[in-house]
């Protein structure tokens, strides 16, 4: 009736009869879904716990409260919430567009694949792992904290690219030229059975048909859903009075990663200071884009991480 799914956690909880989760990801309504545990005593009293996260949605949170009245209205008994006994808890305003919605997951998204180079650059440690080169490369390209920052610059270019291919799949959903641009799409047979089966949708097709690294390439397949948005002018206004632009500064990071990647050359140079600088960079241009699609569409870009 609910629409709720039996998981399995692994964890062993004392008297609890199971676990379930609700999560609809249809017009991405679901932030973080609605946890619920049935829980029961010797006495045969049954207790539910139901659980959302500070990040819940609009529809998260819709969803719990319905989940509460529902079973108080069928078994009876009392429910609390943190706005008190037998009170549900009010979303916050009005539920946003799914453009809006779709727009905020996939920077929440990069948002949080972020913590964990973060997490991981701080916990660096050991005697070879110096911050600094020496200047004799033979030295240096045995340095693992320099080898480590080679190896998270391919990571950070990878959930840049995935926060740009998500948020194009949902562009691409409530677009007004979404039509035209499906007819102009150029799917492979393996892509185009994919969708048949189910597997994936149209646009999340086309949008693994295209690259995303490249702040001049990401512009050109935006200005194909819409002419009007300039991704690249966004990224070309001026970054901290500095001469160099972040579109040019994410166009040599990414050109420095392709040649760690493809030849396993190892920049020296990229110290931790310069990976920090390219971690505020990257950070800093996807605001700026999520900010400007939020303004030429007329939503308000949602900032709870």
């Amino acid at each position: 009736m609910l629409g709720y799914e039996k998981i399995n956690d692994g964890l062993r909880v004392p008297n609890r009869n199971g676990s379930f989760l609700w999560f609809c990801s249809d017009d991405y309504k679901s932030y973080s879904g609605v946890e619920l545990d049935l829980y029961s005593t010797g006495s045969g009293q049954v207790t539910v716990s139901t659980r959302s996260t500070a990040g819940r949605s609009y529809w998260d949170l819709s969803q719990q409260n319905k989940t509460i009245k529902l079973l108080r209205d069928i078994f009876g008994g009392h429910f609390e919430t943190d706005s008190g006994r037998n009170r549900c808890m009010r979303p916050n305003g009005k539920p946003p567009t799914n453009l809006s919605a779709g727009c905020y997951l996939a920077r929440r998204r990069f948002h949080n694949a972020l913590l964990s180079a973060r997490t991981y650059i701080d916990s660096r440690v050991g005697e070879n792992a110096r911050q600094k080169p020496t200047g004799l490369h033979f030295l240096d390209v045995m340095n693992t904290r320099l080898f480590s920052n080679n190896l998270i610059l391919p990571y950070v270019v990878g959930i840049w690219e995935d926060y740009f291919k998500l948020t194009f799949e949902v562009l691409l959903r409530y677009s007004k030229a979404r039509e035209t641009t499906l007819k102009r799409a150029r799917l492979t047979s393996d892509q185009l059975n994919a969708v048949a089966l189910g597997e994936c949708s149209i646009e999340q097709a086309l949008a693994a048909s295209h690259s995303f690294q490249r702040p001049s390439a990401i512009s050109e397949h935006f200005r194909v859903l819409d002419p009007k948005l300039d991704v690249a002018g966004m990224l070309r206004r001026p970054y901290r009075r500095r001469k160099k632009t972040l579109f040019d500064t994410i166009e040599e990071l990414v050109e420095c990663r392709n040649e760690f990647v493809h030849t396993g050359n190892i920049n020296t140079n990229f110290v931790d200071g310069a990976l920090g600088s390219a971690i505020v960079d990257f950070e800093a241009a996807i605001d700026r884009v999520y900010e400007g699609i939020a303004r030429h569409y007329g939503h308000q870009p949602i900032t709870r991480y």
